[in-house]
């Protein structure tokens, strides 16, 4: 099932969220899947079936052609402008689509593979808050120089029920950064500097590189986000 996402401007303004799972009104968690370069919702959403959990629903927005910036992520921030605002946009208003239906972010998990996880990344660094977990698979940080990149504080973060300032804008959310030492797109180094970054601003950072040149969701990663999903539904 597939509609437009409401309240996108620029180039993902005709953008479609695709949803799967349990209907969002009765969910008592929501997984935000953004696919990678050359990739589909539609597809992610399948894939999700490896890591889907009974309560959960999926909240799956898609790339107008399948592209959520133009350059390489390693390219100078206003070289994807206006398009990473825009898909930046399309995350939150995924997030918006949960929380008027009573999922709160705090019970949100965001899932991003390739681009899609530059995106997810890009959407914690400027709406930073508490959320139910996040995953950076295979991606990194967009921009030129990673580690002198900082996570934006949120004027008013505190009264959407957001943890103290003291714990850092992201407030303790778990989040993994899953990747290769030698995968073909994103060097690890990136990676690494992206969790310090994250581990800045008050994350529970969990990094792991692994050996070989492996890029995408592996098994061990889609076991992880399986058992967050546990963790969260385990809270109810």
């Amino acid at each position: 099932m597939s509609r437009r996402i409401p309240g996108v401007s620029g180039p993902h303004a005709e953008a479609t969220l695709v949803t799967g799972g349990a209907p969002v009104a009765a969910a008592e968690v929501a997984v935000v899947l953004v696919h990678g370069r050359g990739g589909t919702a539609e597809g992610l959403v399948r894939l999700a079936d490896e890591f889907y959990r009974s309560g959960a629903t999926l909240l799956a927005p898609g790339a107008v052609r399948s592209t959520w910036f133009p350059a390489p992520h390693e390219a100078p921030l206003s070289a994807n402008e206006p398009a990473l605002t825009s898909a930046v946009d399309c995350v939150a208003s995924a997030v918006d689509v949960a929380r008027d239906a009573g999922v709160p972010p705090e019970r949100v998990v965001l899932v991003g593979v390739s681009q899609g996880g530059a995106v997810v990344a890009e959407f914690l660094r400027r709406r930073p808050r508490r959320f139910g977990g996040a995953f950076v698979v295979s991606a990194a940080l967009p921009g030129e120089e990673v580690d002198s990149t900082e996570v934006e504080a949120v004027e008013g973060a505190e009264s959407e029920g957001s943890e103290s300032d003291a714990v850092g804008p992201l407030a303790g959310t778990p989040v993994a950064l899953d990747s290769s030492e030698a995968d073909p797109y994103v060097p690890a180094e990136r990676v690494r500097a992206t969790a310090r970054v994250f581990d800045r601003a008050g994350a529970a950072v969990d990094l792991r590189i692994d050996p070989g040149d492996g890029h995408g969701l592996s098994d061990a990663t889609m076991d992880r986000i399986g058992e967050r999903i546990d963790g969260l539904l385990g809270d109810r």
